[in-house]
C-alpha cells in the first residue's frame, strides 16, 4: 500500500482540492438567491454547492458570495447574500425548482460546501 501512495503522490500531474463545509440557516430565498446566516465569515466571491434538506429529500444548487456582512448585536454571526450560479440547468433536486415550497418553511439541514 506504501508503494501505491509513493507512486501517487510522485505523479507529475496530481491534483488535489480541499474542500470545507460550513453550517448555514437560511433565512430567505428567491429566484435569484438567498440569504443565509452563518457562524464562518466567508469571502465575497466564494463559489460552493447549497445544499438544503426538506420534506425528506435534499436539494442542491452551485451559489456564490455576494456580500458577508456581521450581524448586529455582536452575536458573532454573519448574514450572507448569496446568488444562484447557472453552472448547469436545473436538474431535478435542484433548488430552484422549489423556491416557492421553501419561502417560509421549516427546512431540517442546510450546509453551504465549497474547495478551498
Amino acid at each position: 500500500m506504501t508503494d501505491a501512495l509513493d507512486a501517487l503522490l510522485s505523479a507529475g500531474d496530481l491534483v488535489a482540492v480541499l474542500g470545507r463545509t460550513v453550517a448555514v440557516r437560511l433565512l430567505d430565498i428567491s429566484n435569484a438567491g438567498c440569504l443565509l446566516e452563518s457562524t464562518c465569515r466567508l469571502e465575497k466571491g466564494a463559489t460552493g454547492h447549497l445544499r438544503v434538506r426538506f420534506e425528506d429529500a435534499e436539494y442542491m444548487d452551485d451559489v456564490r458570495v455576494m456580500r458577508c456582512q456581521e450581524s448586529e448585536g455582536g452575536s458573532g454571526l454573519f448574514h450572507l447574500g448569496a446568488e444562484f450560479l447557472w453552472t448547469t440547468s436545473p436538474h431535478e433536486r435542484s433548488l430552484r425548482r422549489v423556491i416557492a415550497q421553501l419561502q417560509g418553511a421549516s427546512v431540517r439541514s442546510v450546509t453551504f460546501e465549497r474547495p478551498m
